[in-house]
């Protein structure tokens, strides 16, 4: 019988990656053919007409792939998967249209919070941290609260050919492995998802050819956000809190930097600006590909990390994932210093010039 779940379950990721990855050409010529491009100006970094709808790709090959495998095998309750269900698709049509109409920002954070909500309140929520059980009206903000931010931090993150995805592919892969070997049925669905980034990532490595669009950024942070949350076993409960706040810790540190850049700034929350991470690194000197492996290299490590850290005793892993918590910390933090010395260095140079031209 176990047999026989694992050779379903892989051919069901051999079928999501090649839906996906034979879906994107087909994609990119209706987009193509449509006019359906990512539009180019002063913040984003690529030129060109690009597609921006890989999404619909992944979105495709995963429910395709899921539907496959619960025909076959019915191991996973339908009560338990149908809030993912429906709440994702409510994330991605309303990315979809963003893409296609350009929806207002609190329009946007009304969606949010309606999907969010329907997770939560079907039971998807942190139930503790460190083994100190959450009341429901401690447990249920934070995870509304916890879902947003990712959906957004994911969306904002998704600024290089390959990033997004990258990041997604490592963090829902590192989350499968998990739960396959604490024997949660949620590691299918995982599986799933990273063959269907994977399809679409072969046509999104620099130089992409197409892009995931707000509709494939937010349905991956939606994903990695609420497929943890459903209660598992007691030992991955204990450090699950600070095991996701490792696995998303690139997105969101640029996230909350964002916001206080913003805040501090008197500018609106949502107002987007060219001072996310990738474009400090861009800004010191790095290129757009060196800058997109450095950060992929450095979610591999993070995944490493939580990996260890799950077969490590409690205590021990929380003291590991802290250390590497920092470390992520750090290093958002050097970036940051060596950008503003870059930009002083440059305003410097500027006003030199400046002066001699005046001379």
């Amino acid at each position: 019988m176990k047999e026989k779940i694992v050779s379903t379950m892989w051919v069901s990721i051999a079928l999501s990656f090649i839906i996906s990855v034979s879906l994107m050409p087909v994609i990119i010529k209706i987009c193509k053919r449509y006019k359906l491009f990512d539009p180019v100006n002063a913040r984003k970094i690529h030129s060109g007409n690009i597609p921006r709808l890989g999404g619909v790709g992944v979105l495709i090959a995963f429910f395709a792939s899921a539907a496959f495998y619960s025909l076959v095998w019915k191991g996973i309750p339908i009560g338990r998967i149908l809030p993912l269900y429906v709440a994702g698709l409510l994330v991605f049509g309303f990315g979809l249209i963003d893409d296609l109409f350009d929806m207002p920002a609190r329009l946007k954070f009304l969606v949010q919070l309606t999907a969010s909500c329907i997770v939560v309140f079907s039971g998807f929520r942190f139930q503790q941290i460190f083994g100190f059980v959450l009341p429901l009206w401690v447990g249920i903000p934070l995870s509304v609260c916890w879902m947003i931010g990712i959906i957004n931090a994911y969306n904002l993150i998704d600024g290089l050919d390959g990033l997004c995805g990258g990041l997604s592919f490592l963090t829902i892969t590192t989350l499968g492995v998990i739960f396959y070997f604490i024997a949660d049925p949620s590691a299918s669905l995982c599986f799933f998802m990273s063959a269907a980034i994977l399809g679409f990532l072969v046509y999104n490595w620099p130089p992409a050819k197409i892009f995931m669009g707000d509709n494939g950024s937010q349905y991956m942070g939606f994903m990695i956000a609420a497929v943890p949350l459903y209660y598992s076993t007691e030992n991955f409960e204990y450090n699950k809190f600070l095991i996701m706040l490792v696995l998303v810790s690139i997105p969101m540190m640029d996230t909350i930097a964002a916001i206080w850049r913003r805040v501090r700034d008197h500018r609106p929350i949502m107002s987007p600006d060219c001072a996310h991470l990738h474009h400090k690194l861009l800004n010191i000197g790095y290129t757009r590909k060196q800058a997109m492996i450095m950060l992929l290299l450095i979610q591999l490590m993070l995944c490493i990390g939580v990996g260890l850290a799950m077969y490590l005793s409690r205590s021990r892993g929380a003291i590991l994932l802290l250390v590497v918590y920092a470390f992520v910390a750090a290093f958002f933090s050097i970036i940051h210093f060596t950008n503003r010395a870059v930009i002083r260095q440059k305003k410097m140079r500027k006003n030199s010039a400046e002066e001699l031209n005046d001379n």
